[in-house]
């Protein structure tokens, strides 16, 4: 009897109906429940596409290095500028730790590195470069190169120096061989164009082309201009003799106190040959007929005449495609497309009605080839037609190598009809240049009584600054006065 009465009792109680407050809430969380479910769902989704991704899009590639200079087994000496690129498909360059050894030993964090082989002893050494990304994936590559101080002097008696338009950064491949008919121990090469790029890559490369083609010379060592936008634009210097300053010029200074900026900019090397600082300063003044380009020529002449004017009474040799004609080239000389003589009458004539308001008031500037060969027509301008364009590519000299001219020729070697749209422009010059420097105790004084008027003249807000250049001539007083050798 107990068992079911208490059967009949819970029967009873399961069957009590539920009241809407409590259904309302059962519903309620019910919902609840599947909005944490499906929450936790799609950040179990995420969280697992996420991992999913990082396994599969993990980074396992390392940087790539490509050298530029040294070359393999090249042979180098003295300072060398180790250059190389590190690439990364996935990090950001300013990323990735560089590291640069020489010999194992760590010199330098960065793509370039000057390096002093004179710290090192003769024979083979070993450039490495390690590149590690962010994700710790790295790449090591060497490079051995032989070190060989022991090398030839470059001449002591006279120096080549020359000048040579190699046609949009040298298209033409030819324009090599010119370089290696001619042996110039200076070189101001023209339209370098891209030979700047990804570290001054193309450079290097013809410095190590011309330095194995002549093994038995003094190496070549050189700078080229920056920053060059078009195969048409910039400059470089090569030498064999010390260049101890190089500088790009980008901004003139008129008469009228205003700066002018060049079509292209100019480019200085001091150079040290035979104890004697040089300065040869490279130009490519402004191309094309027409007014406008003349006269902007006429205004880069006249910047750069200021510029050397402000150097001092130091030895000069200016040179390179100056797309202007000389007013000595007449007659049977005169080319037959006029594109204007102002910038050569600038520097030859100062006494010009016209011009010789522009001309240096410290420096005597010679023509060297029209001044060796007054009837050849030295055109440099060709090959197919170079009476067409004449003469207009030149090495011109200040007063202190106007008595060591040996002899100037133009494009007179089996390539000079294919190396470029250009001939060559050199000129010997004998090193008896240097005996009238050390005369004057390596102090640049040459012509220096005819020129104390002129700094009179123009430092008569200063009374006391001339009268000291008067009384004291020796004395250096001032760059623009004196350059010490």
């Amino acid at each position: 009897m107990k068992k079911t009465k208490r059967k009949s009792i819970i029967q009873v109680s399961l069957k009590k109906p539920i009241s809407t407050n409590e259904l309302s809430n059962l519903n309620k969380m019910k919902k609840k429940l599947l909005i944490i479910s499906s929450v936790l769902f799609v950040i179990t989704c995420i969280v697992l596409g996420v991992i999913l991704s990082i396994t599969i899009n993990k980074d396992v590639t390392a940087p790539r290095i490509t050298y530029y200079n040294p070359t393999p087994a090249q042979i180098v000496d003295n300072l060398v500028n180790i250059s190389f690129e590190v690439v990364d498909d996935t990090t950001q360059q300013n990323k990735l730790q560089i590291e640069l050894y020489i010999d194992n030993v760590l010199v330098s964090t960065t793509t370039t590195y000057i390096w002093d082989t004179s710290d090192y002893e003769e024979g083979a050494h070993t450039i490495s470069v390690k590149a590690t990304d962010k994700h710790k994936n790295s790449n090591i590559k060497n490079v051995t190169v032989i070190v060989d101080n022991i090398k030839y002097s470059p001449p002591d008696d006279a120096f080549k120096i020359m000048t040579y338009n190699i046609l949009e950064s040298g298209k033409q491949p030819d324009w090599i061989k010119v370089v290696e008919e001619e042996n110039p121990d200076i070189c101001l090469f023209v339209e370098t164009g891209d030979w700047d790029n990804a570290g001054n890559r193309s450079f290097y490369q013809y410095l190590n082309v011309f330095n194995d083609y002549f093994l038995e010379e003094a190496p070549y060592r050189g700078y080229t201009a920056q920053g060059i936008s078009y195969s048409t634009s910039g400059e470089a210097i090569v030498s064999r003799y010390p260049i101890i300053d190089f500088n790009q010029i980008d901004t003139l200074t008129l008469d009228n106190g205003e700066t002018y900026h060049p079509t292209h900019d100019f480019i200085e090397g001091v150079v040290n040959i035979s104890g004697v600082e040089v300065h040869i300063i490279g130009a490519h003044l402004k191309a094309s007929t027409g007014e406008t380009n003349e006269q902007r020529r006429e205004l880069e002449q006249e910047g750069i005449i200021n510029y050397m004017d402000e150097l001092g009474l130091v030895p000069i040799i200016y040179l390179g495609d100056f797309n202007s004609h000389s007013p000595e080239d007449v007659g049977e000389l005169a080319p037959e497309v006029d594109l204007g003589d102002g910038p050569m009458r600038m520097l030859l004539y100062p006494n010009d009605t016209n011009y010789g308001q522009y001309s240096s008031k410290i420096h005597n500037f010679t023509d060297v080839f029209r001044t060796l060969n007054p009837t050849d027509p030295g055109y440099t301008f060709g090959p197919e037609n170079p009476s067409t364009i004449g003469r207009i590519d030149y090495i011109v000299v200040n007063q202190f190598f106007a008595q060591s001219l040996i002899n100037s020729t133009t494009g007179d070697t089996p390539h000079a009809n294919t190396g470029s749209d250009h001939y060559t422009v050199d000129a010997f010059i004998s090193m008896n240049f240097t005996e009238q420097i050390s005369s004057s105790n390596k102090l640049n004084l040459v012509n220096f009584e005819e020129n104390k008027l002129y700094y009179v003249n123009h430092h008569s807000k200063d009374l006391s600054f001339s009268l000291f250049c008067m009384f004291f001539p020796y004395k250096k007083v001032s760059k623009a006065l004196y350059k010490k050798i």
